[in-house]
């Protein structure tokens, strides 16, 4: 029988069958010819074709990165140096690409590492190409390699500070697969200051050059927009700057960590040098001070003899449910917060991408929205702390409520809240306004001690509408 006969001799079902397979099998060889010649198709909007395909060491085996081999061309085209691959839908990303002159480095602790960390690869990170990831232990989560900041630190030390029992403990647990969450605690936090020097230094001799090093931690949120416009007024940097949210230990002044510490290529390169060895001569000198980041200013201080200087509140400590919004943080942009679970840094992403217009800085003003939005504002809340800080005190009353407190601030020329609490006492807010948070009652029954917080809604819109930002003010290092 011919072909053509038994194609003619099919019938009309098994004839769409055939004609739908044919039609697949030519796409499939199309699609295929097109990856084997690299050409990129035309729907592909975020293609990556014609950027560096090799990836860098942070995504490398890490027993071995010497020995991994290559990846093809085809499995770094769409994620290049951050596996993650959020820019395709990120429209921060669309706005500022990564500038490529400054090194991102995440401090993170094993105890905490898988309850934050995924979400800041997914929302701060997401436009960052090359990032490195530091912690107290050496692990990797799917393509990302976490290197153990504390592997070289002095072995004696470690073997006999107390401090170092979480870190011994970490590797039994993982040699024993028990959860490391489990772990999490006062102990964590006082093991994490012995990461900093070791953490700089690392950074700087795993890509040296740059023209900033960004340190900053899991529970740090970056607004990208911010960061970019900032860094481009002081780019490149013409001296060495080690910049933060200064805190102070024994009346010396240090850039805060989680605030996120920014520091020029140029201090580290005269800092480090080319060789390891800085960070190992001052491993005795975590075991005397509260912080990590305080010896790190106290070594800069010694071995440079430069002082850090402060960005507040451009470089901040605090996230929109505990700012203090009002004539101190108002007009300026925001780069950092900090202290945020993974929820808040997703609703802070959220706001970010809804924006009209990526491309301008965000402003304390108008992340106010977050906490305060103009539609359904709170007026009262039970079991809340909005963080007032003025006591009143009524002389003669016999009984203190809290319509008492409230009325006291709606009766002053300008408070923008209060807060009371069961044992009488009423706090006011009469220069800025906060939203604070759910704080239980203390105590059980009849007797437990609860708190009421409230806002003057009304005075609060008539000052942000009274003080709309004409231009962005850009803080200068004090």
């Amino acid at each position: 029988m011919r072909l053509t006969d038994l194609w003619l001799n099919l019938k009309p079902r098994k004839t769409v069958w055939v004609a739908l397979a044919a039609i697949c099998l030519a796409c499939t060889l199309l699609l295929l010819f097109y990856e084997y010649e690299g050409i990129p198709l035309a729907i592909n909007r975020h293609s990556t074709h014609n950027q560096p395909t090799t990836p860098p060491p942070s995504i490398l085996d890490p027993e071995n990165s010497a020995a991994t081999p290559p990846a093809s061309n085809n499995d770094y085209q769409s994620n290049q140096y951050n596996p993650s691959n959020a820019v395709s839908g990120d429209r921060r990303c669309q706005a500022f690409s990564d500038p490529g002159n400054v090194v991102f480095v995440i401090k993170t602790g094993a105890t905490e590492v898988y309850e934050k960390l995924p979400t800041q690869l997914l929302t701060t990170l997401g436009c960052v190409q090359d990032f490195l990831l530091f912690s107290d232990l050496d692990e990797r989560i799917g393509p990302y390699r976490l290197r153990d900041t504390l592997a070289g630190f002095n072995e004696t030390l470690k073997e006999t500070l107390p401090d170092f029992e979480l870190y011994r403990m970490q590797h039994e647990f993982r040699r024993t697969g028990q959860d490391m969450a489990s772990l999490k605690g006062e102990k964590a936090w006082k093991l994490d200051k012995y990461k900093f020097l070791h953490l700089v230094e690392q950074a700087w001799l795993e890509r040296p050059g740059r023209d900033w090093y960004f340190f900053i931690e899991t529970d740090t949120y970056v607004v990208w927009t911010n960061l970019i416009l900032w860094l481009q007024r002081v780019s490149p940097p013409t001296n060495p700057l080690y910049l933060g949210s200064v805190a102070y230990f024994m009346n010396d002044p240090f850039a805060h960590g989680g605030s996120g510490i920014v520091i020029s290529g140029k201090l580290l390169e005269q800092f480090i040098g080319s060789e390891p060895g800085l960070a190992g001569r001052y491993d005795d000198a975590f075991e005397q001070n509260c912080c990590g980041d305080s010896v790190l200013a106290n070594t800069i201080r010694k071995e440079l003899d430069i002082q850090v200087q402060n960005m507040w509140p451009q470089i901040n400590g605090e996230k929109p449910t505990t700012l203090s919004f009002g004539p101190m943080q108002w007009c300026q942009p925001v780069v950092t917060m900090h202290h945020l679970h993974p929820r808040e840094r997703t609703a802070i992403f959220d706001f970010e991408q809804a924006r009209p217009d990526l491309t301008t800085p965000l402003t304390f003003a108008e992340l106010s929205q977050i906490p305060f939005p103009r539609t359904n504002p709170r007026e009262i809340e039970e079991d809340w702390d909005n963080l007032s800080n003025v006591r009143i005190a009524f002389a003669g009353q016999a009984e203190i409520t809290k319509d008492t407190c409230r009325d006291a601030c709606l009766g002053l020329e300008r408070c923008f809240q209060w807060r009371f609490n069961s044992d009488g006492e009423c706090d006011v807010s009469t220069e800025t306004f906060r939203l604070g948070g759910k704080k239980l009652p203390d105590g059980d029954g009849e007797n437990a001690k609860r708190w009421f917080s409230g806002w003057n809604v009304e005075l609060i819109e008539r000052w942000r509408a009274e003080n709309e930002c004409k231009e962005v003010e850009w803080v200068n290092p004090h």
